[in-house]
């Protein structure tokens, strides 16, 4: 999953670089301005969250799920080509499966389309802010206002103009890699698979497929920080309260957490026969083991056991047959436990619960913790 650049320089230099292009000018040019702080403006920069969250928060997140995301995508490959969950005969469309997504990952001109796409869409919808917020009438480090004509200030322009597009770009260029992994998956889901119902990790052999997608969360608990910053802004700035963004939140956390999982859905139909096939085979050997095992120890007909089940019917052994049955049973329709799941979406509400201060302070919740106490 790595560009080609991606290695070139350590994550502390690309975090350095990122903040001093992205944040540090917005500070000086505010500090010049005299916008940084003070009653000058009625929103100062180190008032405005938007800004703070995207480029000291939600930016080294993204810069450093590289380090979480790649480690696991290149176990997963290696794991899939050495298990024998591939077949022989089938090696050559795996091979092309990893080699069209190496082509894509490396390729320029998905970069160069997604910076077009983040000028653009930086200016027509003013991300942080909503499509019209930056020319509403009150003053702040964005913009000036003189005779009733608003004007971009300097640190405004840098913002819309390097910072801002620079910032949607690194999202993007996430997105894209998020696909063209789905589009992997489901070139591999296309292969018939090798799977085994009594696979310990309940998915016939593919599970640390879903390891990898639960690494993504990175990605989208930074979404979640910029979510988080914009509600943020609205609640103080604009308006809105948090109890009135709660259903967004809530309808945001679940639709993260089906895209994170939703192309493990490829696999379903192989795991779902798999599973078929598996209680089909073992219910009849179990069948054939309890038949064998009654004769031997009720009827006394032990000396009519066939030869084949005659050293199969001790009762350890059919309490290993009944945990292997019970695994074949467990198998799952995705290779994902629901508990992972449910992880995954609490980690999604992290980032949206210092919003709830906006309707209580923590000296309240303190306070009501005591009483509570009394």
């Amino acid at each position: 999953m790595r560009g080609q650049d991606a290695g070139d320089f350590p994550v502390r230099i690309q975090l350095l670089i990122a903040i001093t292009l992205l944040w540090l000018p917005l500070v000086l040019l505010t500090l010049f301005a005299g916008t940084f702080h003070g009653d000058e403006v009625v929103k100062p920069f180190i008032h405005d969250l938007v800004p703070q969250v995207r480029f000291l928060i939600a930016l080294p997140i993204l810069l450093l799920a590289d380090m979480a995301i790649d480690p696991a995508v290149s176990v997963a490959v290696r794991n899939l080509q050495a298990s024998g969950v591939v077949p022989e005969h089938q090696r050559s469309r795996f091979r092309a499966a990893l080699a069209r997504l190496a082509q894509l990952r490396d390729s320029v001109w998905p970069d160069v389309i997604m910076l077009v796409l983040a000028f653009g869409f930086t200016w027509l919808f003013r991300p942080g802010y909503g499509p019209s917020a930056i020319e509403i009438a009150d003053a702040s480090w964005l913009r000036s206002i003189s005779d009733g004509n608003v004007t971009l200030s300097m640190a405004g322009w840098w913002y819309l103009l390097v910072s801002a597009p620079l910032f949607q770009f690194i999202l993007f260029r996430w997105i894209w890699r998020f696909l063209i992994w789905a589009g992997f998956l489901f070139k591999v889901s296309r292969i018939p698979l090798v799977l085994r119902s009594t696979h310990p990790d309940l998915s016939g052999g593919i599970g640390i497929l879903g390891l990898v997608q639960q690494t993504f969360v990175v990605v989208f608990v930074a979404f979640a920080t910029v979510m988080s910053s914009a509600i943020a802004h609205n609640i103080l700035f604009e308006g809105d309260n948090f109890e009135a963004s709660r259903p967004e939140i809530i309808v945001f956390v679940l639709t993260c957490v089906v895209l994170i999982f939703a192309p493990l859905l490829f696999f379903s139909g192989q795991m779902y026969a798999e599973r078929r096939r598996g209680l089909s085979q073992y219910g009849a050997l179990g069948h054939r083991l309890s038949e064998a095992f009654f004769a031997k120890w009720i009827s006394g007909a032990g000396a009519d056991v066939g030869s084949e089940l005659k050293d199969a019917t001790d009762p350890s052994t059919m309490a290993d047959y009944a945990a292997t049955f019970d695994t074949v049973r467990s198998m799952r329709a995705i290779p994902v436990s629901l508990r992972s799941a449910v992880t995954i979406a609490a980690l999604l509400v992290v980032p949206f619960l210092p919003l709830s201060l906006t309707e209580f302070s923590i000296t309240d919740l303190l306070q009501r913790m005591a009483d509570a106490l009394v």
